[in-house]
């Protein structure tokens, strides 16, 4: 769980320990993260921020460079025409690291420059400027040459080393996004699950046990019930998951919905689901079972939010959804069962896109 949830949040790892450990550690295999923000903290500030090891940096340096040096023998084999194909060439090389779950970004060298002078320019603290240097080497294997003048890059094309945030590697483009999440917007929205980045959100605010505005609901089972549909759906290579449980999840929904329309127009939602939340979709429906599930009805003065999402209510109410929940729940996943990450979205070649940004070195 020490990979799930950063920092010292009691409430939160008691919330997340109601998870099976199979569960649990199928999440960690899928990467997942929990960040929780203090009042005025970006994402940057808290020990959510994904982070490398000198051994997670070095491998992916290994692997970016592999899949640049043969782009760049592909796309050029007498070299760059224009500065235009580079261009374009850059553009979609970059694609391609991201494709491959790598966040390094490549650079337009045209001449000669200096290492240090680049790593001032990328404001690399003075304290990892060697691991940068020693980064950059990896990264760049066969791609540049030194020469009297400084580092010529050999087709007009290096791939730039992450930059580091308290000793250790993170992405500049990660960096970047992490520095524009704040807490004021993970407080306004209760919580936030964001599934291309494998990302829990929670405020403070909402953690203790009863929390403010929430009472008794667990917003961190919740979310982390977002992220566990998430998983099981990338997750291919176990049966009864992957397709079939989108199928499954799906299925149980629009039946349920069905109960709820034959009931005629002044049926509410919680004369079926647990909470109106779990009528608003799909998603919702089994965020607010995973949270049910692991929640047990306590019928005190703190149930003041969908008091009727507890274990004993998702049983009563939606037996066959309670009954593949606990499926869920009483799977020993194997550790070679791993989901696949998910696939990023960007603009279209031809539109900017920060996150695809080629810097012009030299």
């Amino acid at each position: 769980m020490d990979r799930l949830v950063p920092g010292d949040f009691p409430q939160t790892e008691q919330d997340l320990a109601a998870f099976s450990q199979p569960v649990l550690d199928l999440l960690s295999r899928y990467g997942v993260r929990v960040a929780i923000f203090k009042p005025g903290e970006t994402l940057a500030d808290t020990a959510g921020l994904r982070t490398l090891s000198q051994d997670e940096n070095r491998a992916e340096s290994q692997k970016a460079n592999s899949i640049i040096s043969s782009s760049i023998a592909r796309a050029f084999p007498n070299g760059p025409d224009t500065m235009v194909q580079l261009e374009n060439e850059a553009d979609m090389m970059t694609r391609e690291l991201r494709g491959s779950g790598l966040d390094h970004q490549l650079g337009i060298a045209l001449s000669p420059f200096s290492l240090d002078q680049l790593a001032e320019a990328r404001d690399i603290p003075g304290s990892d400027r060697d691991s940068w240097k020693t980064s950059f080497s990896e990264l760049n294997q066969g791609l540049v040459e030194e020469t009297a003048d400084g580092v010529q890059a050999r087709q007009g094309l290096i791939v730039l080393p992450h930059t580091y945030r308290d000793g250790e590697a993170v992405p500049e483009v990660r960096l970047r996004n992490a520095r524009e999440l704040t807490a004021e917007y993970v407080e306004g929205s209760l919580g936030l699950n964001r599934s291309d980045e494998r990302m829990v959100l929670l405020h403070e605010t909402f953690l203790a046990q009863p929390a403010t505005e929430v009472g008794n609901y667990r917003l961190a089972t919740h979310e982390m019930g977002h992220a566990l549909d998430y998983a099981l759906e990338n997750l291919a290579d176990v049966p009864d998951f992957g397709a079939n449980h989108r199928a499954t999840v799906d299925q149980l929904y629009a039946e349920d919905q069905a109960k709820l329309k034959s009931l005629g127009p002044d049926a509410k939602a919680e004369d079926v689901f647990t909470s109106d939340r779990a009528d608003d979709d799909v998603r919702e429906y089994f965020a607010e079972a995973i949270e049910a599930y692991l929640t047990p009805e306590k019928n005190d003065a703190f149930e003041i939010f969908r008091p009727g999402n507890s274990r004993e209510g998702l049983e009563a109410k939606n037996p066959a959804l309670f009954a593949y929940v606990d499926k869920i729940m009483t799977t020993e996943f194997p550790e070679t069962a791993v989901p696949t990450a998910p696939k990023r979205q960007f603009a279209p070649p031809g539109f900017p896109d920060p996150d695809l940004e080629v810097i012009r070195v030299s």
